[in-house]
């Protein structure tokens, strides 16, 4: 199954937030109660330097929830960025949720 891509747009300057929810095929929400996540974004797939995002689960929702605060976006050149989160299960299966484009907007009071 190819991996959902969503694209997030990042005020600089801001904190941001985002929530996704991880669905089975009949619509009801996953659980995923013992899983860990990690989330980066680089401006290019090769890029070598990254900022992560804060990444927490509600196992019994589904539901999975990235942040970065107001200190680590205006460190952020506004432009375009790629992004994934990843998902790690508590028997070490790793999956990719989600992953896209994250544009980051220019602030202008940074």
């Amino acid at each position: 199954m190819a991996t959902p891509v969503v694209n997030i747009t990042i005020p600089q300057g801001t904190d941001f937030s985002e929530v996704f929810t991880s669905t089975e095929s009949d619509g009801s929400a996953s659980n995923l109660a013992g899983f860990t996540g990690a989330s980066k974004v680089k401006k290019h797939p090769g890029a070598t330097s990254s900022q992560s995002f804060t990444v927490s689960i509600t196992g019994s929702t589904g539901e999975v929830s990235i942040a970065m605060t107001a200190g680590k976006t205006v460190a952020l050149d506004p432009g375009r960025y790629y992004y994934d989160v990843v998902l790690t299960s508590g028997s070490g299966s790793v999956s990719r949720m989600v992953e896209g484009m994250a544009i980051v907007t220019a602030g202008i009071t940074t």
